[in-house]
């Protein structure tokens, strides 16, 4: 029986400068879609999404403006959807991560390419606007460390499950810092992501309102490709305010969501995501001996077009 297809989309954090350079600059069809994509994004944020993204800063440098991040990965999630079903991958179901969730929407086309950008754009204004600054902070270790040590993760909220030796926090910056150099002096291992704001805590709260009544006043339709929620809720085929609301204010259960597809039966994932961090986690949940596989196409090493080669190699002989 052959293997149902998990596209699966990345949100805050994964994003970088020169993401998807080599493709931009070698395949003609991820240009074209970026090239449209920038022609929609520049009159709403006055700038070239191309020309932040490739002319500008080098992969070193934090990408966290979140008026060009939240539709930079829109943009480049969505292109690259388009390179692999030009391939003939298609998928069956879609699986959006944070705001991975509004790409999953454009891509089963419940929302449109215009309108999903317009929206990703709209919201990072009000996040920008009315929201306190914040920080978030992956930690390679287990979920019980918050509880080991509550004086050092006190003013700190848990707003991702990744697998059984990941998470990620979000808090103030000074706690989140103070947080940081805790954890370093007890050799335990994080990372602070290129996230400026509190989402999937209560940081964000000043903008629910407002936040739902953006998505009421967008064009949507019922799916053409089935969602899985990364909020429990199972199979989504009708988005409304509170949906997309609670994907960027509530955590992530990114495990929980991975073991309860699993419990179904095999699956390929692949990580559409700039930089294959879906596919790596999927790998630590995966038990020993799986059939299942995960695989990916960016990264921030790069060799893009080796990568899409590999992984139509790939999936013919997990097919």
């Amino acid at each position: 029986m052959k293997k149902k297809i998990i596209f699966m989309y990345s949100g805050q954090g994964s994003q970088y400068y020169q993401m998807g350079k080599e493709l931009y600059e070698n395949h003609q069809q991820f240009k074209f879609w970026m090239d449209k994509c920038d022609e929609i994004v520049q009159p709403i944020i006055n700038a070239s999404l191309i020309e932040i993204l490739y002319r500008g800063k080098g992969k070193g440098e934090p990408f966290d403006n979140v008026l060009h991040t939240k539709p930079a990965l829109l943009c480049i999630q969505y292109s690259l959807t388009k390179v692999l079903k030009d391939m003939g991958i298609q998928p069956d179901f879609l699986m959006g991560y944070s705001v991975g969730e509004l790409v999953a929407a454009v891509v089963s086309e419940a929302i449109s390419l215009e309108d999903g950008i317009r929206l990703a754009v709209d919201i990072a204004r009000l996040t920008d606007e009315k929201t306190q600054p914040a920080a978030m902070l992956a930690v390679m270790g287990s979920k019980s460390l918050m509880t080991d040590f509550p004086d050092l993760f006190h003013d700190s909220w848990l707003t991702a499950e990744n697998f059984d030796e990941n998470f990620v926090v979000s808090g103030l910056p000074q706690a989140i810092q103070h947080l940081h150099e805790g954890l370093n002096k007890k050799t335990i291992m994080s990372q602070i992501l290129p996230v400026k704001y509190g989402f999937h805590t209560e940081l964000i709260d000043p903008i629910e309102e407002e936040c739902k009544q953006l998505v009421r006043d967008t064009p949507v339709s019922t799916t053409k490709t089935p969602m899985i929620s990364s909020l429990n809720e199972g199979i989504v085929q009708k988005l409304d305010g509170d949906y997309l609301w609670k994907a960027i204010r509530y955590p992530v259960n990114f495990q929980q969501t991975i073991r309860r597809i699993l419990d179904t039966g095999d699956y390929i994932f692949i990580d559409v995501g700039p930089s294959g961090t879906l596919a790596t986690f999927v790998k630590y949940i995966l038990i020993p001996g799986s059939d299942s596989a995960t695989l990916q196409v960016l990264n921030q090493f790069g060799r893009d077009l080796i990568n899409i080669d590999r992984l139509k190699a790939n999936l013919q002989s997990n097919v």
